[in-house]
């Protein structure tokens, strides 16, 4: 077989995927398919390909997976035609430019009704539970995205052509995930954006669920729900995030006390101000702010066996 040649590719084999290479009728042509074999470190820290294909189809073209056939996830680019999927959520149809991004655990059904062109290619990663969760909350097509199709081509042809790089390869997959994640409107002119211009105007105060729910007129369960699909964080969370940001510029360009830090930043108290500090940068407020001080960590330096004063 000559290297690049389109069928599947001999550098890598696929033991562990031969439920999902049957000869699915329907298909016209197909680049692919392509076999990635992740090192243990990508499987522990990367985003990492297993294997994927370009494929153009006819009707009867159908895939159907029952859940918990396969334990990974799926891009799908539309290239041409239109491609249809049946979800938890429903049924969709993605078109020229769309992105679908399957949850490969969950029972799905994809299938075309006239000649369609598509990329596809399967995924894993330690994060890839909490993108997926975040991403399909309200939809598995992802509209108007380009330039996936062109991330998703290099990486394939990066595994045709066994002349990969892991990290680069996660770079790519990680890529895509942050271009559905930013994509445009999923926040601007909503009901959310009017919430959180509201809470950077007041986040000194204490503001209530209900609070920013009566400024936008909406339910507080509904308000609350919209808002966690939007920006993947409960409105206390968001808030709370807000208030540290805050309160991190004044660690490191203000001589007020964790105290009065906490207070101008609309904590509750100090003690929870600092819980709150150290549980989302793993230092305290007193230490965060000793990296800005003159002195640094000179007083501990002093105190310590290993300073050069207590030596023996």
């Amino acid at each position: 077989m000559k290297k690049g040649q389109d069928q599947v590719s001999s550098h890598n084999t696929a033991p562990d995927y031969p439920e999902l290479l049957h000869l699915e009728s329907g298909i016209l042509e197909k680049k692919g398919i392509y076999f990635h074999s992740p090192s243990e470190f990508a499987r522990e820290h990367l985003f990492y390909p297993f294997f994927g294909a370009t494929y153009t189809c006819v009707p009867p073209y159908r895939v159907h997976r029952a859940a918990g056939e396969v334990s990974w996830y799926m891009f799908m680019a539309v290239l041409k035609g239109e491609l249809h999927i049946v979800s938890e959520l429903g049924e969709e149809i993605a078109r020229s430019d769309d992105v679908i991004l399957i949850d490969g655990r969950q029972k799905h059904f994809y299938y075309v009704e006239k000649e369609t062109t598509f990329q596809w290619l399967f995924f894993n990663g330690a994060l890839s539970p909490l993108y997926c969760t975040l991403l399909s909350q309200k939809t598995i097509v992802h509209r108007s995205h380009p330039q996936v199709s062109l991330l998703l081509d290099t990486i394939l042809n990066q595994i045709r052509e066994n002349i990969y790089d892991e990290h680069r390869l996660s770079a790519y997959l990680y890529d895509i995930l942050t271009r559905l994640a930013r994509a445009p409107g999923s926040v601007t002119g909503s009901p959310v954006q009017t919430a959180i211009h509201y809470m950077k105007l007041h986040y000194t105060e204490e503001l209530s669920v209900q609070e920013l729910a009566d400024q936008v007129s909406l339910n507080s369960l509904y308000f609350s729900r919209l808002f966690k699909q939007q920006t993947g964080e409960s409105p206390h969370a968001f808030l709370v995030n807000l208030r540290l940001h805050h309160a991190m510029q004044l660690l490191g360009n203000s001589r007020l006390s964790v105290q009065e830090i906490a207070d101008k930043c609309g904590f509750s108290g100090s003690s929870y101000f600092i819980y709150a500090f150290r549980k989302k940068n793993m230092i305290t407020p007193q230490m965060f702010r000793k990296f800005f001080s003159i002195s640094g960590f000179k007083g501990q330096a002093q105190e310590s066996p290993l300073s050069p004063g207590s030596q023996t």
